[in-house]
């Protein structure tokens, strides 16, 4: 863009402002729309009296916070003179209702509600209770139990994310050079486990053989007692309620089972391929929902790195299973300790190490399967979380 252009865009964003600030609801409009529209969000907006209202509308219902953040942003520089009250709300198109809806002052200070600057720097704090959009834990939305399709948006970047990664991977050269993000997730993966089984831990590269690999110590119980602190508490906040309480106790018995038997050994050396799984699903969920993605080039971003973490572990697992080279490399370990697969093998399950490359190969190719129908029954999960941790049944 040239200066010239610049010019005349900052200049013709000042004219919108100042149209604004005069009460234009349509300049208000395409400011706001101009806003929002990496988010693929319309925008509506009507005054009446003191009261400034915004309705926002997307293929699935906008983003509470980073909208009303986004929003308010734009309208501190309006300074309208009238207007005293901001009502903004969104909604899914398609929708009976509204999803959520923020009231808002535009005073400097108000004691009774949120004001437009504390918004606009993050600071919500207190949302009004609207009749219309509060939901009843008893009575879920009609459209609960409507599964979620991927919209054309998500499959477009799928689509780019994969065709990325098999470029990346049919390059040796710049395979090497994400190769770090693999050794890295995996090691983060072995320490977290190790965390958590009570094993102080760090993970670090291997510059001499190359890879990486975790460092641990002797189990503190001092960590198993913050554990069984943390169900304590849980325990206490949610006593209440008949159904946590057994799903916390049940959580609670098998961790404790877990980590006093060699179950937790198990746990401790598949999670390094285990956090990739995990990892890769995560950056595939993103690529297929846009959730939180706030430019459009990150779905596809999200996309190749699913993809790429992915692929890479099929044709790692695959080369185990059919390449007897490979396999035989990888038995040898590295500087006289057994890679995580062996130590499966030959220490847990006291099979071959094929079977053990088999079970990775199909928990990997099942992983896009599993992403798929979390993201279908995503309003299920999400439901069943709330009414587990947010209602409080008395014990009869």
């Amino acid at each position: 863009m040239s200066s010239t252009d610049s010019f005349q865009s900052s200049e013709s964003l000042a004219n919108l402002r100042e149209s604004a600030a005069s009460g234009s609801v349509e300049a208000m409009t395409q400011l706001l729309n101009q806003t929002l529209a990496h988010k693929q969000i319309e925008t509506e907006v009507w005054s009446e009296e003191d009261e400034l209202h915004v309705y926002l509308q997307g293929e699935r219902a906008p983003d509470e916070k980073s909208s009303v953040m986004l929003c308010c942003r734009e309208m501190t520089q309006w300074h309208l003179p009238g207007a005293r009250f901001l009502l903004i709300s969104g909604q899914e198109k398609g929708a009976r209702e509204s999803s959520w809806c923020w009231q808002l002052s535009f005073l400097e200070s108000d004691g009774q509600m949120p004001t437009l600057h504390q918004a606009a720097n993050g600071e919500l704090w207190r949302r009004p209770k609207l009749e219309k959009t509060s939901w009843e834990p008893n009575s879920p939305p009609d459209d609960l139990w409507e599964p979620q399709s991927i919209e054309p948006e998500g499959w477009k970047a799928i689509a780019v994310g994969i065709a990325l990664a098999l470029l990346i991977l049919a390059s040796q050269q710049v395979t090497f050079l994400l190769s770090p993000v693999i050794t890295l997730v995996h090691e983060l993966g072995h320490t977290l486990t190790n965390w958590i089984f009570g094993y102080p831990a760090i993970p670090a590269f291997d510059f001499m053989h190359g890879g990486g690999f975790t460092f641990n110590v002797e189990r503190m119980p001092f960590l198993m007692g913050l554990m069984y602190c943390g169900f304590g508490y849980l325990f206490y906040v949610y006593w209440q309620n008949y159904l946590t309480a057994r799903v916390l106790l049940g959580v609670a018995i098998s961790y404790t089972f877990c980590a006093f038997t060699g179950i937790h050994e198990f746990f401790v050396i598949a999670m390094g391929h285990g956090f990739e799984l995990v990892f890769g699903g995560i950056f595939l969920a993103r690529a297929m929902s846009g959730y939180a993605c706030r430019y459009s080039v990150e779905r596809p971003l999200y996309a190749m790195l699913a993809a790429y973490v992915i692929s890479y572990d099929i044709q790692f697992s695959w080369r185990l299973i059919f390449d007897q080279t490979t396999r035989a490399i990888y038995n040898q370990g590295k500087a006289g300790i057994d890679h995580d697969l062996v130590r499966i093998a030959q220490d847990v399950w006291n099979v071959d190490l094929s079977l053990v490359a088999s079970v990775m190969l199909l928990a990997t190719l099942l992983t896009p399967f599993v992403v798929w129908g979390m993201h279908r029954y995503w309003r299920w999960i999400v439901y069943g979380i709330n009414r587990l941790f947010s209602l409080r049944v008395a014990r009869s």
